[in-house]
C-alpha cells in the first residue's frame, strides 16, 4: 500500500473509482470539482492510495470537511478506506482543526451528508469513533420536465408580473461583481462564492430581479456540482419580500436546468412549502452528518 497526493493527471482513474463507488452521488461527474476545485476557504488536499501501482482509492479534505473518500469495490476490506480515513484526519489535525466533519462544506460540497441509504459507510464511520450530528439535512427533487409549473411560458408571466411591479427580472452578466459586493454585504457566507461559480457557466446561472437601480432577489443553479443540475443559493432582500420574486427567480432557473436535465435538486432547503407551492416536490433525498473530535 501506498498513499500520497494526488493530481489531475490521474482523473480517468479517479472517475472510475467514483463510479464504481458511489451508488447514491453523481460523484464521478464533478471528480475534478471535488477532488481539486476551490471552496470559500481556499484549496483541498487530495490524496490518492496505490496498490501495486493501481489507484485503488481517493480522498479529498478541505478545512474541517472530507470531501469525498471512496475505494474501488474490488480493493475493499484490505485497509485502504482506513489509511486514507487516518490520512484525512492527519491532514485536518496538522492544519490545526478539532472537529472533522463529512461531505457538507459550504460552497463545494458532493452533498449535504451521506446519504442515509449508505449504511454501510455510516456504519463503518460509527465504528472508527465518528458520530451523527443531531441536525438531519434534506435535499428535494423538483421535475422540471412535463411540469405544467415550469414553463418558459409561465418564466415570462412571473417576469411581467414583476415588471408591473416596478422590477426588472433577467440574466444576471457573467462579469456581474456588483452583485457579488451586494450579497456578500447583505447575506455573506458561502453564497458570494457559489454565485461566481454560477456566474461562470455558459450562459450564467444566476437570475436576478432589479429596482430603481438596486438588487431585489436573486437565484442561482450549478454554482455547486456543475452540470448535475443543483439549484441554489437564492435570497431576496428584506426590503422586496412578500413581491413574488422569489417565485419568479426559481422558475426561471429550474426552466434553465430543464434543458439539460428532467429534475433539479435542491439542496439544504429552507422554506419546504415554497418549493412544494411553486413547482411541486416530487421526491426527498435524506443525509445524515458526521463528526470526529480530533482534539
Amino acid at each position: 500500500m501506498h498513499l500520497g497526493p494526488i493530481d489531475r493527471s490521474f482523473l480517468p482513474d479517479i472517475v472510475a473509482i467514483l463510479a464504481a463507488s458511489c451508488p447514491f452521488d453523481r460523484a464521478a461527474a464533478v471528480a475534478d470539482e471535488k477532488l481539486f476545485g476551490p471552496g470559500p476557504g481556499g484549496p483541498p488536499r487530495a490524496l490518492g492510495a496505490w496498490d501495486d501501482g493501481a489507484l485503488v482509492g481517493v480522498a479529498a479534505t478541505a478545512g474541517n470537511r472530507i470531501r469525498v473518500l471512496a475505494v474501488a469495490p474490488g480493493a475493499r476490506a484490505r485497509g485502504f478506506g482506513s489509511a486514507l480515513l487516518d490520512a484525512c484526519c492527519g491532514a485536518a489535525r496538522a492544519d490545526g482543526v478539532t472537529t472533522l466533519r463529512t461531505l457538507d462544506q459550504p460552497g463545494n460540497y458532493l452533498a449535504p451528508g451521506i446519504d442515509e441509504r449508505n449504511a454501510a459507510a455510516i456504519g463503518w464511520l460509527e465504528r472508527r469513533g465518528w458520530r451523527r450530528h443531531p441536525e438531519p439535512r434534506v435535499n428535494v427533487l423538483i421535475d422540471v420536465r412535463d411540469n405544467p409549473r415550469v414553463s418558459a411560458a409561465r418564466a415570462g408571466e412571473l417576469a411581467a408580473g414583476a415588471a408591473a411591479r416596478g422590477y426588472e427580472v433577467r440574466r444576471a452578466r457573467a462579469d456581474e461583481r456588483a452583485l457579488l459586493d451586494a450579497v456578500r454585504a447583505e447575506f455573506g457566507g458561502a453564497w458570494p462564492f457559489e454565485l461566481a461559480r454560477a456566474l461562470g457557466a455558459g450562459p450564467p446561472g444566476v437570475h436576478v430581479a432589479i429596482k430603481d437601480g438596486a438588487y431585489g432577489a436573486f437565484a442561482a443553479h450549478d454554482g455547486n456540482n456543475r452540470g448535475l443540475g443543483w439549484f441554489g443559493p437564492i435570497g431576496t432582500w428584506p426590503a422586496h419580500r412578500g413581491q413574488g420574486l422569489g417565485e419568479a427567480l426559481l422558475v426561471a432557473c429550474l426552466v434553465d436546468v430543464a434543458d439539460h436535465h428532467p429534475q433539479c435538486e435542491v439542496a439544504w432547503i429552507g422554506p419546504r412549502p415554497f418549493y412544494d407551492k411553486v413547482a411541486g416536490i416530487a421526491a426527498d433525498r435524506r443525509f445524515i452528518v458526521l463528526t470526529r473530535d480530533l482534539a
